[in-house]
């Protein structure tokens, strides 16, 4: 059927259109940003590798079972000649064919369903041209999703910045110190707590040295002899 008129829509949306496949056929948004991003959209495989893997028989990866025609992401074989998109079968595993020739390894994009490690996750193969099959190292990096962090014991998450938690880990300062006439010796530490441990030692020699020092801030500590260290004649080492 042609049409012979304008169709107007009237503000109501078309949906479910297939990928465009010629010239003449109305893209998708999907194809339209991958397009303005310059990635090759694959569809989506099923899993994805996290290891080397044997490309023949029904086996789990990442903790997918797979089944007879599942399409699977190869990423990390020790010869990377092999990497690529592959369908799952009982005996040897084939390429799929939206991945099996050189022209379609540019810049090849897909996104993996399912998996503890992968699964929600996309990745595009990186190499560069000419690509020949079989002979071209092929390198997938991930572009996107990924897990969701949880913090845990001596780590804290806020706000996407992953730090350590300074309330669990030790945090320390170092430097040497004296310049041959001062008794009296600030050290600024910035660790910000005044509950710390303080250790002085001979930086030469490496052996300990006992003086009497006082947190006079959360970030400096002063330091008392009886006799003016020679230039860098001592180090401390400030632990919070």
């Amino acid at each position: 059927m042609k049409l012979t008129n304008t169709l107007d829509a009237n503000g109501n949306t078309i949906i479910n259109l297939p990928n465009a496949t010629t010239a003449q056929m109305p893209v998708t948004l999907a194809q339209l940003n991958s397009a303005i991003q310059g990635w090759a959209w694959k569809s989506p495989v099923r899993a994805a590798s996290t290891a080397n893997l044997t490309l023949s028989g029904l086996q789990t990866v990442d903790g997918v079972s797979l089944a007879s025609g599942d399409r699977v992401l190869v990423k990390n074989q020790t010869t990377q000649t092999d990497n690529g998109i592959y369908l799952a079968a009982s005996g040897s595993w084939t390429r799929s064919t939206d991945m099996d020739s050189a022209e379609e390894f540019l810049l090849a994009t897909c996104f993996v369903s399912e998996g503890g490690t992968a699964g929600n996750t996309s990745w595009t193969m990186t190499s560069d041209g000419p690509i020949v099959v079989g002979t071209t190292s092929i390198v997938w990096v991930q572009t996107g999703g990924g897990p969701n962090y949880t913090a845990g014991n001596g780590v804290t998450i806020s706000s996407g910045v992953i730090a350590v938690d300074p309330t669990v880990v030790a945090r320390k300062a170092s430097a040497a110190i004296g310049d041959g006439s001062s008794t009296t010796i600030t050290f600024t530490h910035n660790l910000n707590t005044q509950d710390i441990h303080v250790s002085l030692k001979d930086a030469s020699t490496h052996v300990g040295v006992f003086t009497d020092w006082t947190a006079v801030t959360a970030n400096s500590v002063q330091l008392n002899f009886s006799v003016a260290p020679t230039t860098g004649q001592y180090r401390v080492t400030v632990v919070a």
